[in-house]
């Protein structure tokens, strides 16, 4: 009885630590509004939405750039880039830390100087 006890407690252990290791971290459902600078003077106020392993922002909408799938890393480092057929690309990394988000991207368009830029924001709830 007691060694039928002990496996028991074994495989629990064992089967929620394997449970946890595979569990995929993940943004989706989340929104944030974020305040986008270059050269220090801030440019636009956007909304960045993630959900079904992609994201998107409402004002990159509005100029084509289409949403994309991101990658997260197990200490909120994400990255992803979006991409318009007029408008060029914007690579995107950045962090996630409980409600805040911060980060920085590139806009890559043909026939102009790469824009860079920061964000830092804050999660909105609905």
């Amino acid at each position: 009885m007691k060694n039928l006890l002990f496996f028991l407690v074994l495989l629990l252990g064992y089967s929620c630590t394997s449970q946890n290791a595979k569990a995929k971290l993940s943004l989706d459902g989340r929104k944030f509004k974020i305040e986008s600078s270059t050269g220090g003077k801030v440019e636009d106020t956007e909304n960045m939405m993630f959900q079904e392993g992609q994201v998107e922002n409402d004002v990159c909408l509005q100029y084509g750039f289409e949403k994309a799938a991101y990658s997260l890393d197990d200490q909120g480092k994400f990255k992803f880039s979006l991409t318009s057929e007029k408008e060029g690309k914007m690579d995107w990394n950045g962090q996630v830390d409980g409600s805040r988000i911060i980060g920085s991207y590139v806009w890559i368009k043909a026939g102009q100087a790469d824009i860079h830029y920061t964000f830092q924001g804050e999660e909105v709830k609905n």
